[in-house]
């Protein structure tokens, strides 16, 4: 499965001339371009996860689940003639997951049509582009917390004195233990976390809800937080299929692959007993989590 670095979803490009819905209608792969520009600029799983293709309905994928970063061998120089010590890869069985179909259909009347109404065509695919990204993210944020709770207490977590209360203290109260002091404190502590493995993981990506979201700019200062957090080497997603009050601190790209079987792809018709043209759009795609270590968990950010 080799890694693809470009948009995974994304559709063959159309290029020259004005633009019509008429045109839009008739050639499909104008719309599949159109609403992969959609979801590439608002998706957050394309940035959490590599990506690679797939094929017969389902993603296959090893799991690495134990903390052995160096050869279960002693280590040591290699003598002339000597065997290399043995290095840990996965050795239970490989997973698999089925991929599934997200998307969604719309109908333009012959009356828009002949009217040309841009506005309502590009309403009607960003409906789509919507629901697309949002499935897709929430399917995503699922897989890496159904493999933290596979991993039970091997999991990477680091549990907040609270966010929200941190917001609320005053800039004259403020100290290590408080304030800006509690997200500093978790933040290093997440990041020392993934170091710790020894497993080559360098965490640069925040994963907040936008409320969790909210009391960290409001600690940190809004003109400030971005300046903050690359401190840490990291910037914030935000996105509300990440559950309130919890948080990830992860490796871009490496704690799995998302497997598309379908990018994203268009087909239209025309129903001559209600004069309209139906157009449905979809992608086919799984999520597989490969390296759950490359991640930590913040608990308690409500409180």
């Amino acid at each position: 499965m080799a890694r693809d670095p470009m948009f995974p979803l994304g559709a063959p490009e159309v290029r020259d001339g004005a633009i019509t819905i008429d045109m839009m209608l008739n050639e499909p792969t104008r719309i599949d371009n159109y609403a992969a520009r959609l979801v590439e600029r608002d998706l957050l799983t394309q940035v959490i996860f590599g990506n690679v293709t797939t094929s017969g309905g389902a993603l296959l994928f090893d799991q690495l689940v134990k903390n052995e970063a160096t050869a279960t061998d002693k280590p040591g120089v290699i003598a002339p003639g000597a065997e290399f010590p043995v290095l840990h890869t996965p050795d239970d069985e490989p997973i698999v997951k089925r991929v599934q179909k997200t998307g969604g259909k719309f109908g333009i009347t012959d009356e828009a049509r002949v009217r040309n109404d841009a506005i309502l065509l590009q309403r009607k695919i960003s409906q789509v582009a919507n629901t697309m990204v949002k499935d897709l993210d929430v399917r995503g944020i699922k897989a890496l917390g159904d493999a933290l709770t596979v991993l039970d207490d091997r999991a990477l977590t680091v549990a907040s004195g609270g966010w929200a209360s941190a917001a609320g203290v005053q800039a004259s109260a403020k100290t290590a233990k408080t304030g800006e002091g509690e997200l500093v404190n978790n933040l290093l502590h997440a990041k020392l976390q993934i170091e710790q493995t020894e497993l080559g993981y360098k965490p640069d990506v925040l994963v907040l809800n936008p409320v969790d979201a909210l009391n960290l700019q409001l600690v940190f200062g809004v003109a400030n937080y971005q300046e903050m957090l690359s401190t840490f080497g990291l910037t914030l997603h935000t996105t509300t299929a990440q559950p309130a009050g919890e948080g990830l601190v992860l490796q871009a790209g490496m704690v799995g692959v998302m497997g598309v079987e379908s990018p994203i792809s268009t087909e239209t018709w025309r129903d001559a007993s209600v004069q309209t043209t139906w157009s449905q759009t979809w992608a086919t795609v799984a999520f597989g989590v490969t390296d759950p270590m490359a991640m930590v968990k913040l608990t308690n950010l409500g409180a």
